[in-house]
């Protein structure tokens, strides 16, 4: 039922100036909806009045579209940050291309604190039919995320059914000095389930208006069952960071230990350049490049200097779909020539959300790498390439406290001039995230 409003203006017509006993009624009446009457409501602040109201509209249609938004209004309005954020994402579970919506979204993260989501959904509403005056808006809110932003904080767990748990090869015999040797069950490939859990965090204090601390650490393992294949990298990194109008630059320390079959297997130390520029655009660009001194517990000889370098380049087609580029290269220098390596990589990757709360991510990777000397056993220098493709889904829908339930899928096949290193892989993972 339609709220009528009554504006009324009397005016004295000439003949009542007079004195006149008949008088003239103007007044209107104008007819508007229960959605207009909300956001008249929501304008002069009667927000109680305006709520009662849009129980209403949503009683009637509890997926009315309009109705919604301006419950997330409110709520905004009133400090209710998560309901709003429900709300929104509600909204777009049907119309992910709604760059309004994601707008509101994005502003609720932001007031929240929430600047890694607030940044997401602002770089992809920037990528929407809007004008200069809010695109500069929204610059001004990257920008502050990039200053702010404090706490940033990533959980992942899954149950990981794997075909190719030790990433060996398929093969039952090797050639090593020429004679065929059969291959222990062990050295070759087994399938198992797993568990793969992921928690990383960063605390970036603001030290002045321009420079931060960035310390970090991010932890990831994954479990099998005897133990003879569990794996295990635990990393760290802290330095300085300088902010920029539309970049940033770190200076960062970085360390890593890794544990295979429970064992210390690897660790690194060293340093690591990173810049970001693009921070108000559709357009990011993360270059970085570090070294660091390799210590191998399991084979003493392939120790040594490991630097590397890598480009990532990420633009944000629609408010609903992203696309990256992604190239890097390694150096190994190891205590041997046999064991010493160069190795490239180049891949990409896309993100679309989709109606119904679904979105999908599609990335591939190829990568070649060449050592320098032959290996005795085998009579050649090792050479490998590798390529990879990787799919993930998950479903925004379904959304509790901040987690989703994420399926991903990894294809792996390396070929190699030694049949040893030659292997494929399947691994999936159905678990939850908070990386959406």
């Amino acid at each position: 039922m339609a709220l009528l409003l009554a504006a009324a203006a009397a005016f004295a017509s000439p003949a009542a100036a007079q004195g006149d006993s008949t008088t003239q009624d103007n007044s209107t009446t104008v007819v508007i909806s229960d959605v207009q009457a909300v956001q008249l409501l929501i304008a002069n602040n009667r927000l109680d009045d305006a709520k009662r109201l849009l129980e209403r509209v949503l009683a009637a249609d509890p997926d009315d579209r309009e109705g919604l938004f301006l419950e997330a209004t409110i709520a905004v309005a009133q400090k209710d940050y998560d309901v709003a954020i429900s709300l929104y994402r509600r909204i777009l579970v049907r119309e992910p291309s709604a760059e309004r919506v994601r707008l509101d979204l994005a502003r609720a993260f932001f007031l929240k604190g929430d600047y890694d989501n607030a940044e997401r959904q602002f770089r992809f509403a920037r990528a929407g039919n809007i004008d200069d005056t809010v695109k500069a808006n929204v610059d001004h809110f990257l920008s502050e995320i990039n200053r702010l932003r404090e706490w940033t904080f990533n959980f992942a767990f899954a149950l990981a059914p794997d075909t190719n748990q030790n990433a060996a090869t398929s093969a039952n015999q090797v050639n090593i000095f020429g004679l065929p040797f059969a291959l222990d069950k062990a050295a070759r490939k087994q399938s198992g389930i797993g568990v793969a859990g992921y928690i990383g965090g960063e605390w970036s204090p603001l030290l002045a208006h321009n420079v931060k601390a960035r310390i970090g650490a991010n932890l990831y393992r994954v479990d099998y069952s005897g133990g003879q294949f569990d794996d295990m990298i635990v990393s760290t990194y802290g330095g300085p960071q300088f902010l920029f109008a539309n970049w940033d630059f770190s200076v960062l320390a970085t360390g890593f230990e890794r544990w295979f079959a429970n064992k210390d297997y690897l660790r690194g130390i060293g340093g690591k350049l990173a810049v970001d520029y693009g921070i108000t655009s559709n357009w990011l660009v993360g270059v970085s490049a570090g070294g660091q001194s390799i210590t191998n517990k399991f084979v003493h000889e392939e120790g040594g200097p490991l630097w590397s370098a890598q480009t990532q380049v990420t633009y944000v087609l629609t408010p609903s779909s992203l696309f990256q580029l992604q190239l890097g290269a390694n150096r190994q220098e190891a205590q041997i020539a046999p064991y010493s390596y160069s190795a490239v990589w180049f891949g990409g990757g896309y993100q679309q959300d989709f109606p119904f709360g679904f979105s999908a991510a599609f990335q591939p990777n190829y990568s070649i790498t060449s050592y320098d000397a032959a290996l005795a056993a085998f009579g050649k220098a090792r050479r490998d390439d590798a390529v990879s493709l990787s799919v993930t889904l998950l479903n925004r829908r379904l959304d509790y406290h901040g987690f989703t339930p994420r399926f991903s899928y990894i294809f792996t096949k390396q070929n190699s001039n030694i049949s040893l290193y030659s292997f494929t892989r399947h691994q999936f993972q159905i678990g939850i995230t908070s990386l959406f």
